[in-house]
């Protein structure tokens, strides 16, 4: 990232459509999203964003895990809570 030619507001962009999209986001949609001129670089801005979700020597949790979920989304009339559409489930474990 320190070394991009595009603006910060291109990676906020990336990241933004990468995490949102519930099927995952490929290099062409991101070139098209984006309106990057190559391919290329949608892919390798990609690459790079996979990097950082994965810890190297990351191991299991133990002991104490406290573990929570909850949705995201705006405000919308009809059904509420798991059933809601429009709503992205998000859990997050963590160990005490």
């Amino acid at each position: 990232m320190d070394s991009s030619k595009k603006p910060i507001t291109y990676w906020f962009k990336a990241m933004w459509w990468f995490t949102t999209r519930k099927s995952g986001v490929n290099a062409v949609n991101l070139k098209e999203l984006l309106g990057f001129g190559s391919y290329g670089t949608a892919w390798t801005w990609l690459q790079k964003l996979r990097r950082c979700t994965i810890r190297d020597q990351r191991e299991k949790l133990s002991g104490r895990v406290e573990v929570d979920e909850f949705f995201i989304g705006a405000s919308r009339p009809g059904q509420r809570g798991r059933g809601a559409a429009g709503k992205t489930i998000v859990a997050v474990a963590v160990e005490r």
